[in-house]
């Protein structure tokens, strides 16, 4: 019984703070205020992660200040990473998402409105237009977010990253800023209908260039970023680790 109001509770929760951000949203995006709803999003962001008491360590997020266009790249286990990562980073990004997100009520809507892109990671010429409007994007100044494990680990261990991301870093000539977070899989793991409080812990890296890199370069770049992202993986799990022991 217990359980069940829990997930009760978390589904309230989402539904009352999407549609209350929701319209809001939609309306600012429409009317071609794109940084206002972006900000909007980063509220709604913070008030899910805090209604569900998560609780954030950030370490490293000065390395990101003063970045300008990039494609951030992330570790992904679990739906509280895009809330937990918005209210993380210094700046305003959008992602690119599944398309099965962006057809939610009410929260697929906003985003997509705001700036999100949306593709069917089953559909190669979908994907493919999906990243070719995320390059635009980047190309325009802003930032984008991408998973390159593609979707959320079911068992919290590392999938294979994929190339779009990194092909769209390429072509846009700018930087990647690898990312990971930790802890997020404990507190809400795929397929998982109630989420847990807890610690979290966000751990930010050196941006890595991309200028002069080329098409044939792409696995190379991925390597590399893999690498950092699971070496900043190992740096928040010791330190979560720390935290979860009473230590400083």
């Amino acid at each position: 019984m217990e359980s069940f109001f829990r997930s009760a509770l978390t589904l309230f929760t989402i539904t009352s703070l999407t549609l209350a951000f929701g319209a809001p949203i939609i309306l600012c995006a429409s009317l071609g205020y794109r940084d206002f709803a972006l900000t909007l999003i980063r509220i709604w962001s913070l008030a899910f992660i805090k209604s569900f008491g998560v609780r954030l360590t950030k370490v490293g997020v000065e390395k990101a200040k003063g970045l300008g266009s990039c494609v951030i790249m992330s570790s992904h286990r679990s739906h509280l990473d895009g809330p937990i990562l918005l209210c993380t980073l210094p700046f305003h990004f959008t992602f690119v998402i599944k398309r099965s997100l962006a057809q939610v009520p009410v929260w697929g809507w906003a985003v997509t409105r705001a700036g999100y892109i949306a593709i069917d990671r089953k559909d190669h010429q979908d994907s493919l237009q999906g990243m070719k409007k995320a390059e635009q994007l980047v190309r325009q100044g802003l930032r984008v977010l991408t998973f390159p494990e593609g979707t959320r680990s079911p068992d919290g261990q590392f999938k294979p990253f994929k190339k779009g991301g990194f092909v769209l870093a390429i072509e846009a000539q700018v930087p990647i800023l690898p990312v990971a977070v930790v802890g997020s899989y404990e507190l809400l793991p795929k397929g998982a209908l109630r989420a847990k409080p807890g610690d979290v812990v966000v751990v930010v890296g050196e941006p890595v260039e991309t200028r002069g890199l080329t098409y044939e370069d792409r696995v190379a770049l991925m390597e590399k970023v893999e690498a950092t992202i699971k070496e900043l993986y190992a740096t928040g799990e010791r330190i979560l680790g720390e935290i979860k022991r009473g230590k400083p």
